[in-house]
């Protein structure tokens, strides 16, 4: 039975060849179709919608929270909703969450994102009603889906057996703000998501400084950042083994391929497959909508 990886990438869509889009002349192995020149991937890639048909400008709670339960949670919310998630969406991610639901139907499920000890206790404690969020640093979606259904967050403890990665991946920008976090290089981050990963039937890992610089219309900034993606998911389509592990990879609205403008795009964004199933799992995919259940049905083969 194969074991899936979701690899969420924040901010990252289709854009059009052009100053604006750091994909585009950039050198890259993984991600080099988001630039619009036609260069080719060793993944198996698609387009698809992340608004739903609705009007706006997809944003990131309701994206998220999109992608990790099947569930269209943009209706839900009334609109595009954006930041962290609301109690409303926390209660839909913990309810239809992907790692959840894999782990009611007997399955392992991880959430491969490395905290410090004593943010991972907060998230689980106002998931579980115990706290009120921190107004500042509220629980993502990510981590309100990680540990749905008696699910945990991996600590930097993780990061040192090598089965676990933090956000910046080599844990230079948590020792810059005077965390403690393990250094490691790119690629020993893709090993340890691979190893972790491994370890699952299920699996999620995220990514979202891509967005940030997006935001921050940095040119410089921006093409750091798909630089260090694509090394990444490069080192990771290496790291795995392909008989028997998928790595998915897909985003939620569109930014970093438009420094043109500050806000999200309505462009479409990518749904990869690598490894085993890749071919069949994209086949006929066109939204966020379709990334939950297909993960659970590739794991469930």
């Amino acid at each position: 039975m194969p074991r899936a990886l979701l690899v969420f990438v924040d901010g990252i869509g289709f854009g059009s060849e052009g100053p604006q889009n750091p994909f585009t002349d950039t050198p890259l192995d993984v991600l080099g179709p988001l630039g619009g020149t036609g260069k080719s991937t060793p993944a198996e890639m698609v387009r698809i919608d992340a608004s739903l048909g609705h009007p706006g400008l997809p944003q990131s709670a309701t994206g998220q929270a999109t992608i990790f339960t099947g569930i269209d949670a943009i209706a839900l919310a009334g609109g595009h909703a954006s930041g962290y998630p609301s109690a409303k969406l926390r209660e839909l991610i913990t309810r239809e969450s992907f790692l959840g639901r894999a782990r009611r139907s007997g399955k392992r499920a991880a959430f491969l994102n490395a905290f410090d000890e004593g943010r991972a206790e907060h998230v689980a404690r106002v998931v579980a009603g115990l706290e009120r969020p921190n107004r500042r640093r509220p629980p993502s979606a990510s981590s309100v889906c990680a540990i749905a259904d008696g699910g945990t967050l991996s600590t930097f403890a993780d990061v040192a057996r090598g089965h676990a990665a933090t956000f910046d991946l080599t844990g230079e920008l948590l020792a810059a703000a005077g965390v403690p976090a393990p250094r490691v290089s790119i690629r020993q981050a893709a090993k340890n998501v691979a190893a972790g990963a491994a370890e699952n039937d299920l699996a999620l890992f995220e990514l979202f400084l891509t967005d940030t610089a997006g935001h921050s219309q940095d040119n410089e900034w921006a093409r750091d950042e798909v630089v260090r993606t694509d090394r990444f998911l490069s080192a990771l389509f290496e790291a795995i083994d392909t008989r028997e592990q998928l790595v998915v990879v897909t985003s939620d609205h569109g930014n970093l391929e438009d420094l043109s403008v500050r806000t999200h795009t309505r462009a479409p964004v990518p749904l990869l497959a690598f490894g085993a199933g890749a071919r069949d799992f994209v086949l006929g995919a066109q939204s966020l909508l379709d990334v939950a259940p297909r993960l659970l049905a590739a794991v469930s083969r």
